[in-house]
């Protein structure tokens, strides 16, 4: 049987924050370590699937790609980033609760990029390394897992070492917003809609493929997915897929020009040019 299935960008992040929530890592880590999750918009999903009830995904943010720039959510509505520990949630900034953590314990992390190689890229707007340069040093240290939601709406063609080797917030000479830098994520577990599918069924599957990107009337940015296997393996996977359907968008609150005071940013204090 075959089957193909769009999914928007908002689906996406739903379907992906469910299959990460099945990682064997991530069950484990919930029950008996730390289990902690940074600001983003798929890992807000993250944070709402492994609390088991709605949250205030759109404040739970902290960099966005805007329609006219790169930019960073108003910091009065931010909220904290949390962890789970031994089960409990804690609110705890990532870059303090990675000091108490080890190898048995999951860091989630979204991502900007994901490479052909199934590699993650994260755009880094502030000078001193933002989250993951605060964090990544402990998480290679200690062995603590670093898994990377993203989905195939960031796909790319360069490998994301070698777009970190050309990026830098101080070489950039014009941007749309803010400047960023760019972290190449290489040791992480990347979770896409294809690795959520799976981890999402015991049945047999035969493949998982990407086949088409883009859309109009809404589904901008969407995928199309194409699924090969046995007719319960592929129905089950249907079902799934009918059940996050309809997921609506958010609207992120991004900073206003004319009172943003981002350091790095030419745009600051401005009016947008456009």
């Amino acid at each position: 049987m075959i089957a193909q299935i769009v999914l928007t960008p908002w689906e996406s992040k739903r379907l992906i924050a469910k299959g990460v929530a099945q990682l064997d890592s991530v069950k484990n880590a919930l029950e008996n370590g730390i289990v902690a999750i940074a600001r983003g918009t798929t890992d807000a999903y993250c944070y709402e699937e492994l609390l088991g009830k709605p949250i205030d995904k759109e404040n739970f943010v902290a960099g966005a790609i805007a329609p006219d720039r790169l930019c960073l959510i108003d910091f009065s509505k931010i909220k904290s980033e949390v962890a789970f520990v031994n089960g409990e949630l804690q609110e705890i900034k990532t870059n303090e609760i990675v000091k108490e953590m080890k190898a048995g314990d999951v860091f989630i992390k979204g991502g900007n990029a994901v490479d052909l190689f199934g590699n993650s890229g994260i755009l880094i707007g502030a000078s001193h390394g933002g989250t993951i340069g605060n964090s990544i040093g402990q998480i290679i240290a200690k062995g603590v897992e670093l898994i990377c939601p993203v989905g195939l709406e960031k796909l790319i063609m360069t490998p994301v070492d070698e777009v970190a080797s050309l990026a830098g917030i101080t070489r950039v000479n014009y941007s749309t917003g803010m400047p960023c830098g760019f972290f190449p994520v290489t040791t992480g577990t990347t979770i896409t809609e294809i690795q959520a599918l799976e981890l999402l069924t015991n049945e047999d599957i035969e493949a998982i493929q990407h086949i088409a990107s883009g859309g109009v009337i809404g589904a901008e940015g969407s995928i199309v997915l194409q699924i090969s296997g046995d007719d319960d393996g592929v129905n089950e996977l249907i079902e799934i897929i009918k059940n996050i359907k309809g997921e609506p968008p958010l609207n992120v609150p991004v900073r206003t020009c004319p009172t943003c005071d981002w350091p790095t940013c030419p745009w600051k204090g401005t009016e947008r040019p456009y």
